[in-house]
């Protein structure tokens, strides 16, 4: 629905933007044409996302999404920036406005965008929260043309056509470079944010038997599912029951603190395991308990 709305509502803008002969409502169908691109493309790639995991994904395909929001992101960031520079240059060389016809646009404006939005700000994925941002930016926008045609009915002042257009164009770029950030950070397998290891494994440490916590890797797929792998040093005593105890207390911990996905290597304390190849080249953990960490 957000992507038929915006398409559709583009197309009337650039209409409205020749007619009125405004560059703050052609700038924004320009924008909005390239929402209908990214809205489009997140569409495709989020259903693409929904399905199951097969022997060459086998982590299923979330991280589609995730690429749909970057795609997504690059558009706009690109489209932003023409619109700048289309802005800049009405602004040295200013033009007569059709104002009172820009707030009938503006009007339009709000409630469409508004309505997609709402709509769209109801996903949790990184690639629908692109999505919704684009909207939401969009109402703003229109929320500034709306005043900015209402003050230009009252004074002779067409500058503030293209002072709008700078002003939002600019916190868009500003917005879509910390959402890129984001979504790089993702890629790049950087432990999520929400999650606070030192806690989780101050509660880890206090399961009874639990002697370490080692080689620990934390990341999300997208941005909501979260994963982890960990080796575990149980006392050397412990039995098959009580060994799978452990674990299964380990594994509830781990769920609670918000990790959909964990795998957990056992090891008791006769075994150990070999340090990694970094670790023999002068690595040293910044706890000493954590013997052969490297957390992510």
């Amino acid at each position: 629905m957000a992507f038929f709305l915006n398409l559709g509502f583009a197309i009337l803008e650039l209409f409205g933007g020749l007619w009125t002969n405004s560059m703050a409502i052609l700038s924004d169908s320009v924008h909005d044409l390239g929402d209908s691109v990214s809205i489009g493309l997140s569409w495709f790639m989020d259903r693409k996302a929904r399905k199951k995991p097969t022997r060459e994904f086998t982590y299923g395909y979330a991280r589609f999404s995730l690429l749909g929001a970057l795609i997504s992101s690059l558009i706009l960031l690109v489209g932003s920036t023409v619109v700048i520079v289309e802005a800049v240059k009405r602004l040295l060389s200013p033009e007569p406005i059709d104002a009172v016809s820009m707030i009938y646009f503006a009007v339009a404006g709000i409630l469409v965008n508004g309505w997609a939005g709402w709509n769209a700000s109801r996903g949790k994925s990184l690639n629908e929260k692109a999505v919704s941002l684009h909207l939401w930016e969009d109402v703003f926008g229109w929320i500034a043309v709306l005043i900015g045609a209402v003050a230009m009915t009252i004074w002779e002042l067409p500058l503030i056509d293209s002072i709008l257009s700078i002003g939002f164009t600019v916190y868009i770029l500003y917005e879509v470079v910390k959402n890129i950030k984001t979504i790089v950070e993702v890629f790049l397998e950087k432990a999520p944010d929400a999650l606070e290891f030192a806690k989780i494994r101050e509660e880890l440490m206090a399961t009874e038997g639990v002697k370490g916590i080692h080689h620990v890797h934390l990341w999300t797929l997208e941005g909501n599912i979260h994963l982890a792998t960990l080796h575990v040093l149980i006392d050397k005593g412990s039995g098959e029951g009580r060994y799978l105890a452990i674990q299964s207390e380990l594994h509830r911990k781990l769920k609670a603190a918000g990790l959909e996905h964990s795998t957990i290597e056992i090891e008791f304390e006769i075994e150990g395991c070999q340090p990694s190849e970094f670790e023999t080249e002068g690595y040293r953990p910044e706890h000493e308990e954590d013997l052969h960490s490297h957390h992510h």
